[in-house]
């Protein structure tokens, strides 16, 4: 079978070769009188004529592409030029930025400290004692630092836009810190500013007087009986001295109640502060009325229970007398 396949495979290349030995004749015959000449091509030099005008009527027609594709690559190129050239120009930017992001660093350093100390001063004034909440100024006060990198020249301009990439998260995470913490103090001071309106933290004479009795424990000043519990101040004035409400609320009492002779009690809001005015010669308020922090609502006089002219003044936490001057200024 095998000898079958190489004698076929023989016989075909041997007719091939005799086929391309055999070429072609190119007959010349003269003008008028003369020789008539043969010229014998052979098969192999008119096949590879034949593949030479193909390849090159090929390439002929494909050149006015190659054209447009060169003018395009050329117009893409000088675009990547312009872009690099801009892009280089921003790059020379980035270093004098991450200077910038080292001043914004101290300037939020400085702004969350100044907000530390705000919140440290809200807390010895909310704590209406300083002394037994001394609290350091800076206590809540934490700098942020951003990362120290050692840049040199030999730095690309990469690395230095990667080091300002990173500064800037930093700072975007740091300022989002800071304005919740801003937010959140804003929303206590606003709160403690409402609630200081409510409370009695001012004098209740528009003119200082001198206070003749104290809160607690005291001899009775007409009966003399000693132990009686003085639950208020009594402070000594002219009659007629005008009394101001020491915080914002609702008027109560406003009317003669028995030892306290013309009484003014004032409900302030919902912080459980009441205070009383007593032994008025005169009543500028009624019941129901509202007032603000410093109105005129009565007058010093010497009615009720009274050995002379003066302003009993209470100060009531839950319904309870506390004592008033705690809350004196």
């Amino acid at each position: 079978m095998k000898q079958k396949i190489y004698g076929s495979l023989r016989r075909y290349f041997s007719q091939q070769r005799k086929k391309w030995k055999k070429g072609y004749t190119i007959i010349m015959f003269p003008k008028k009188h003369g020789v008539t000449r043969n010229l014998h091509i052979p098969f192999e030099i008119i096949m590879t004529f034949f593949c030479l005008l193909g390849a090159n009527t090929y390439f002929l027609l494909r050149y006015p592409m190659r054209i447009n594709e060169i003018i395009s690559l050329e117009q893409t190129i000088s675009n990547c030029k312009q872009t690099i050239a801009k892009q280089e120009k921003e790059l020379k930017r980035v270093e004098p930025a991450i200077k910038t992001t080292h001043e914004i660093e101290g300037k939020i350093n400085n702004h969350n400290k100044l907000a530390a100390e705000f919140e440290a001063k809200y807390n010895e004034v909310k704590s209406k004692n300083v002394s037994k909440t001394k609290v350091s100024r800076s206590s809540s006060y934490r700098p942020f630092q951003l990362p120290q990198y050692q840049l040199s020249s030999a730095d690309t301009e990469l690395t230095k836009l990667s080091v300002l990439n990173g500064n800037l998260d930093f700072l975007e995470e740091e300022l989002r810190s800071s304005d919740d913490k801003l937010r959140q103090l804003y929303s206590r001071f606003h709160a403690y500013d409402l609630e200081l309106d409510y409370t009695p933290t001012i004098y209740p004479l528009v003119y200082k007087g001198y206070i003749t009795s104290y809160f607690g424990y005291r001899r009775d000043p007409v009966t003399g009986k000693l132990g009686v519990f003085h639950e208020g101040l009594d402070i000594g004035a002219r009659t007629g001295t005008p009394i101001r409400a020491t915080a914002a609320g609702i008027v109560k009492i406003a009317r003669r109640k028995g030892n306290y002779g013309l009484l003014v009690e004032i409900k302030h809001g919902s912080y459980g502060f009441s205070t009383r005015y007593a032994h008025n010669s005169k009543l500028l308020v009624k019941e129901g009325q509202e007032v603000k922090k410093g109105d005129i609502i009565a007058y010093v006089g010497s009615t009720g229970k009274s050995t002379g002219p003066h302003l009993h003044y209470e100060v009531r936490l839950n319904g309870k007398p506390i004592n008033p001057k705690n809350y004196l200024p």
